[in-house]
């Protein structure tokens, strides 16, 4: 065997070793980073079904002033049961009052009070075209996969005061 054939296959195998070197990720590592991954996951699932996460309608809140009085076909943007929870009150024609949370079930947008639209108003979420209905925060078309949260109201004689919530489809006991 001659020099100049012992050098292609002796550059093919330093090549090899080169490759094999410079892996940024062996098999072994890949599977510890799936097997992370995995758990990492099922604990977050848990946690979320478990209801360790605060939603809105969890729990109870000290009432709150909303509004001092709503005209029919009139709506206020306020945070309840915490700061940080955006809910809307609303009255309909009718003199119906009802309030929910303004956040979307499907994305987390903002949900708005549409007065004009429909008998009775609706509740809208312009993200995905999402509408609930006023009265009772079912969805009635787009892609919400459940009801708005309830927000329970109790008119008094110094205003509307946001007294309690419910989570979606969950009725007043």
């Amino acid at each position: 065997m001659t020099i100049d054939e012992q050098a292609p296959a002796e550059s093919v195998e330093q090549l090899r070793e080169r490759i094999a070197a410079d892996s940024l990720t062996s098999r072994r590592d890949y599977l510890r980073l799936a097997v992370t991954v995995s758990g990492g996951l099922a604990v977050g699932t848990a946690a979320v079904a478990s209801g360790l996460f605060h939603r809105h309608g969890d729990g109870t809140a000290a009432p709150k002033l909303v509004a001092e009085r709503l005209e029919p076909g009139q709506s206020v943007a306020f945070s309840y049961p915490g700061e940080e929870d955006r809910a809307v009150a609303l009255r309909m024609a009718d003199g119906t009052l009802a309030a929910y949370s303004s956040v979307c079930t499907h994305l987390a947008c903002a949900v708005l009070w549409r007065a004009g639209r429909g008998e009775q108003g609706e509740l809208y979420c312009p993200c995905h075209e999402g509408v609930f209905d006023p009265r009772t925060g079912q969805v009635t078309a787009g892609p919400p996969p459940r009801p708005l949260p309830r927000v329970l109201l109790e008119e008094r004689g110094d205003g509307i005061w946001a007294v309690g919530t419910l989570r979606s489809g969950q009725e007043r006991a």
